[in-house]
């Protein structure tokens, strides 16, 4: 049985150390194994001969899948437990490449990699992510930055071990070595120890309330089995409108990031890079960003500026990074614009989480962050098919990285319009998807309030 730890609220350290280290490793053999597929995207457009529209699919439905599959994983991690839940999707990941290894057609690579695979990794992800939330509060940023540099280090490892597997044992004996990597998560996946926190209890009186209010026995089951369906997955975070612009502006930015991670190597080829040499992009990247999430993760809980704020310094540079990919025509000036990617990237990331928890709130962070990767995996389903399509038209990837920087601003431009979506009544979502209003109230309804109060004071005396 797990052992579940019990506090008033997030610890901020102790065994939350150990969940961040945890939660690091699952980024070094996820989410960088992700951002590294590019590599086998290559060598299947070489081997099964379809254009580069067709074939980035394979990494688009995995990225896809593993992001929009979070709703469900957050539903069955309130279920069950983070724990549980991650080390079944070590092995369900593991068994999608297995699977993969008697792949005669593309097709076959959508299913086996593209969703069995996928669904493993986002099994893993979102609970890991999940969990500093419930462990951390003041230090949530710096904790998260440690835990997601993971990806950046894992990129700086893996591109480079995915092509010499390639050359040393061929796709089909690399893809078999990757999935004996991933079983590692079930290890990591042991570290994640059970916490309640006081707002659980909360939360959980809060539920039994409504069911037992909702225990009419006029209204249909049908009704009701809709309305638990809703709660379960949290859809009324939907109806928020911050949240919601939050989302949207993600949207656009992993759009044009999926670009760059499937389409680079495949670019730089066709400068004529070397192919291990083209792969080693993607690991400079991964060390520019490793070493960027944790200092920014650190220098935005300083308090220095909004954290909204130095998020939108991150996707600005960002987007210029990106734009700049064009004009990259030697392997130096591709080196240049990695590092810049990388550390801007570093700079928006450790970010992510801490603005889902402040639109969603620390007890709806599960189902925040499930609908946040909801958005993000529409734009990995989109982004690299869009941009094998512009190159094949072209041929060339200099329209795709263009169309990439673009929804990477729009993505910022978005994002500035948050504020305004508020009214001066600054407001908490309720678990019931109502609007509950926060101490700072509109200074009108304070002075009726008052005047009222006066009025009444004066028919007394």
């Amino acid at each position: 049985m797990a052992r579940v730890q019990f506090v008033d609220k997030a610890p901020d350290g102790g065994w939350g150390w150990v969940v961040v280290a945890g939660t690091f490793f699952i980024h070094v053999v996820v989410i960088a194994s992700l951002v590294s597929f590019g590599v086998f995207y290559a060598e299947f457009r070489e081997v099964f001969k379809e254009g580069a529209g067709t074939t980035s699919f394979i990494s688009s439905i995995l990225g896809a899948t593993l992001l929009m599959c979070s709703p469900f994983v957050s539903a069955l991690s309130n279920l069950t437990s983070c724990r549980a839940v991650i080390i079944a999707g070590s092995v369900i990941s593991a068994v999608g490449l297995i699977v993969s290894f008697f792949a005669q057609r593309m097709v076959h690579l959508f299913l086996s990699v593209g969703i069995v695979t996928g669904l493993g990794f986002s099994l893993m992800y979102s609970p890991s992510l999940a969990m500093i939330g419930r462990y951390f509060d003041e230090r949530h940023a710096t904790a998260n930055g440690i835990a997601i540099c993971g990806t950046g280090v894992g990129q700086f490892a893996l591109p480079p071990l995915f092509q010499f597997l390639i050359d040393e044992f061929g796709w089909r004996g690399a893809l078999l070595i990757v999935a004996g990597i991933l079983l590692n998560g079930c290890v990591f996946g042991a570290l994640f120890r059970p916490i309640h926190l006081k707002e659980d209890s909360r939360e959980e009186h809060v539920e039994r309330e409504k069911q037992n209010s909702c225990s009419d026995p006029k209204q249909s089951k049908g009704v009701a089995s809709l309305r638990q369906i809703m709660e379960t997955f949290d859809v009324t975070l939907l109806k928020h409108r911050p949240f919601l612009l939050y989302g949207t502006s993600l949207l656009g930015t992993v759009l044009g990031m999926s670009i760059i991670y499937v389409h680079l190597v495949a670019h730089a080829q066709i400068l004529g890079v070397e192919k291990t040499q083209a792969a080693f992009l993607l690991s400079i990247m991964g060390v520019s960003d490793a070493i960027s999430r944790p200092i920014n993760g650190w220098l935005s809980d300083r308090g220095m500026i909004s954290k909204v704020y130095y998020y939108t310094i991150g996707i600005t540079g960002l987007a210029i990074s990106t734009t700049a990919i064009p004009f990259g025509t030697t392997y130096a000036g591709l080196v240049v614009c990695m590092v810049f990617y990388g550390f801007f990237s570093g700079v928006f990331h450790p970010l992510i989480a801490v603005l889902v928890r402040k639109y969603s709130g620390v007890s709806r962070i599960s189902g925040g962050l499930g609908w946040t990767f909801v958005f993000q995996g529409v734009a990995f389903l989109l982004g690299p098919p869009v941009a094998g399509w512009l190159y094949d038209a072209t041929g060339s990837y200099d329209m795709s990285f263009y169309v990439a920087g673009i929804f990477t601003f729009l993505s910022v431009i978005v994002l500035l319009v948050i504020p305004c979506s508020t009214t001066s009544t600054r407001k908490k979502l309720g678990s019931d998807g109502s609007e509950i209003p926060d101490q700072t109230v509109d200074k009108s309804v304070v002075l009726k309030e008052v005047k009222r109060v006066g009025d009444v004071n004066s028919s007394v005396s």
